[in-house]
């Protein structure tokens, strides 16, 4: 797993905002599902996605993708980074409306097992999202301390994977390619040497997600920590 996903995953909170849907949609399983699971086959077995589901999930981001590709070739020309994205209201709106697609597509019970493996994806993080907060009956400085606990994860995490790519990018600063099979060639001996570097941090990564967890655990009442344990479901185990 690339170490940017790993830490959204792993630290992150919920950013994406609830959308309404139909009366049939359960709101907090519709705002803590994340679509972007179904990508994975696996998890399609799990949540029961039919064949037609599938066709309908294709559609919607075919569509997405077609709306959303001659915009990113806009920004690129403007000089827009992958950053600037998550502030890009238009941008935004491609994936909300995805999102929208997407989520209508399931029944009730499909929702609401996609809700569960999102929160067994997200592990604690999920703690930090407003909606489960509410669900949980955290209250406010329990929430303020769980978010600032993720913050600081973030920040340790983050200064390692930074320093490490620093370290291998400095080699290449001043490195220049003529043609793109010469630049395609560059780019993933310098992926393969990050993930190889990354790898040989991985037990302090690890120590940082353990101490989260356990901080984040003592932040919560036992009955709270089972309360989350329910919402996150029966245990998926991918083969």
């Amino acid at each position: 797993m690339e170490m940017m996903t790993r830490t959204a995953v792993l630290f992150g909170c919920l950013l994406m905002a609830a959308i309404g849907f139909g009366q049939k949609m359960d709101p907090f399983d519709a705002h803590v599902a994340d679509y972007r699971l179904l990508i994975s086959k696996q998890v399609q077995a799990e949540v029961g996605i039919t064949s037609g589901q599938r066709a309908g999930l294709n559609s919607a981001a075919d569509h997405e993708r077609a709306v959303a590709a001659p915009y990113l070739q806009q920004l690129q020309k403007q000089g827009k980074t992958e950053n600037d994205l998550a502030t890009d209201t238009k941008y935004q709106g491609f994936l909300l409306e995805l999102h929208d697609k997407a989520l209508g597509l399931l029944s009730p019970g499909q929702l609401k097992r996609l809700r569960e493996l999102t929160l067994q994806r997200l592990d604690v993080s999920g703690l930090c999202d407003v909606m489960v907060a509410k669900r949980l009956n955290m209250s406010v400085p329990q929430l303020t301390k769980v978010r600032s606990i993720f913050s600081d994860a973030v920040k340790r995490s983050s200064t390692i994977v930074n320093a490490v790519e620093r370290q291998v990018l400095l080699p290449y600063k001043d490195m220049r390619v003529k043609t793109k099979a010469e630049a395609t060639a560059l780019n993933d001996r310098v992926l393969k040497e990050r993930n190889e570097a990354l790898k040989k941090k991985k037990p302090e990564l690890d120590q940082i997600e353990k101490q989260t967890k356990r901080q984040l655990e003592a932040v919560l009442s036992t009955k709270q920590l089972a309360a989350y344990k329910s919402l996150q479901g029966k245990t998926f185990n991918p083969k």
